[in-house]
């Protein structure tokens, strides 16, 4: 197989880059309004979670999120307000075009991004024995990064959340690493946890023509 080459940098977070404090009613999506955003979309610098932050309560109320993935896939999803907090999504964004409540806020709330976000899922050709997946990663500047598999089908809906397992020995790196994986698991990806450094993700696996 030939090497496959994801190079991942995350711009820092910034809490209020898709909108700006403001409390809608019921049903009205928020402005989008924030240094992200162009003509009404909030373009991110790659994809990676959303996060919404207030000073109040907000845990009775529910926001659904619009957007695409790197993939220029539609995604969305409902997460649940913030208490006095951040509460954030687990799918990863690289547009939002839209943020609704179910209710009425009454109180001020923020939406931008976090520390954290995942690579596009690479897929693994589970037909080929050995499975035999070489990884490795190249790390530059701070940051800190886990590698994941998941046994879930990435080819369904966008939307849908997959279930991700954090490799045994690639978790939480912060300096260059290497590892494998000897079953096939269904994809394979690159988490940020936290950083704003470089990191170069390298897979490869054994038994496909170069």
């Amino acid at each position: 197989m030939r090497p496959i080459q994801q190079i991942r940098q995350l711009d820092a977070a910034d809490p209020n880059g898709i909108f700006l404090d403001q409390n809608p009613a019921a049903g009205v999506a928020l402005t989008l309004n924030g240094a992200f955003v162009t003509a009404g979309v909030a373009q991110l610098d790659v994809q990676r979670h959303v996060e919404l932050e207030s000073a109040a309560n907000m845990s009775g109320i529910t926001f659904e999120i619009v957007g695409t993935d790197e993939q220029n896939r539609p995604i969305s999803e409902t997460i649940v307000g913030p208490n006095a907090g951040v509460s954030a999504t687990l799918l990863d964004f690289f547009t939002v075009t839209s943020i609704t409540p179910s209710g009425t806020i009454g109180s001020d709330v923020e939406g931008g991004t976090n520390v954290e976000g995942a690579s596009i899922p690479i897929p693994v050709d589970k037909n080929v024995t050995p499975t035999s997946i070489g990884l490795a990663l190249i790390i530059a500047g701070t940051v800190d990064v886990t590698v994941q598999h998941t046994f879930d089908s990435p080819w369904g809906d966008a939307s849908n959340i997959l279930n991700w397992f954090d490799h045994p020995t690639l978790a939480d790196q912060t300096a260059n690493a290497d590892g494998n994986l000897a079953f096939p698991p269904q994809a394979v990806r690159l988490f940020t946890n936290s950083g704003i450094g470089t990191c170069e993700f390298d897979l490869v696996q054994a038994g496909l023509a170069a």
